[in-house]
């Protein structure tokens, strides 16, 4: 029954994003996870130590995977977005995007 409902959490709509995708728990989670790296990875550049990453190790952080669709959004609609769609926008984005994000699908598309 847990299961059921994590597979229901994961594929439900949290909100539509600034481009008019709509974005489930588990592509919201992934986008901010791409978007936690990269801070972490530019304060470390630009900087002797990450104080994001301290924060983490000091205190935790429960998985993105594992937050509410409110505590997702929160994050999501403070920053995070724009932060997102200036990485994919410069193509820069730490890693690839997860194949049921709505903008992969389209930039598939596109490709072909």
């Amino acid at each position: 029954m847990t299961q059921d409902f994590k597979t229901q959490e994961d594929t439900s709509t949290i909100g539509l994003d600034a481009r008019g995708y709509a974005l489930t728990h588990y592509v919201l989670a992934e986008r901010l996870m791409q978007v936690k790296y990269r801070r972490i990875a530019q304060e470390i550049v630009e900087t002797p130590s990450s104080d994001t990453l301290i924060h983490i190790l000091e205190g935790g952080i429960r998985g993105y995977h594992n937050q509410t669709g409110g505590e997702l959004w929160t994050e999501w609609n403070d920053g995070a977005q724009d932060l997102w769609y200036e990485m994919f926008d410069a193509g820069v984005l730490p890693w690839s995007i997860y194949d049921e994000d709505p903008i992969a699908k389209e930039t598939r598309a596109i490709q072909v």
